[in-house]
C-alpha cells in the first residue's frame, strides 16, 4: 500500500475542517431557529383557527344584519323626511 502524500492528508484535512464547520452552523441554526418547533405551532395555530370559524362567521352574519337594520332605518326616515312621487300620483288619482 502506498502512503498517503502530504497533499491527501490536507485535503483531507480541509474537507473535514469544513465538515466540522457546516454541521457547528446547522447545529447553532437549528438551536436559534428551531424549525420544528415553529412548524408544530403554526399546525396548531391553523387547527384552533379553524375551530373557530363558526363563531366568525356567526359575529358576520350579526354585523351584516346590524347593517341592514340600520339602512332600512335611514331609508325609512328619509322616506318620511321627503315627499315621494308615487304617493303623489295615488293622492292625484284619488282626487279625480
Amino acid at each position: 500500500m502506498a502512503k498517503p502524500t502530504a497533499a491527501a492528508t490536507d485535503t483531507l484535512n480541509t474537507y473535514f475542517r469544513r465538515l466540522k464547520n457546516f454541521l457547528d452552523f446547522t447545529r447553532v441554526f437549528l438551536k436559534k431557529r428551531n424549525p420544528i418547533k415553529i412548524f408544530f405551532n403554526e399546525i396548531i395555530g391553523q387547527i384552533k383557527e379553524l375551530a373557530t370559524v363558526k363563531k366568525k362567521l356567526r359575529n358576520i352574519k350579526y354585523r351584516i344584519n346590524y347593517e341592514k337594520y340600520k339602512l332600512k332605518k335611514t331609508e325609512l326616515i328619509l322616506a318620511q323626511n321627503s315627499e315621494h312621487v308615487f304617493l303623489k300620483g295615488r293622492s292625484l288619482n284619488q282626487t279625480r
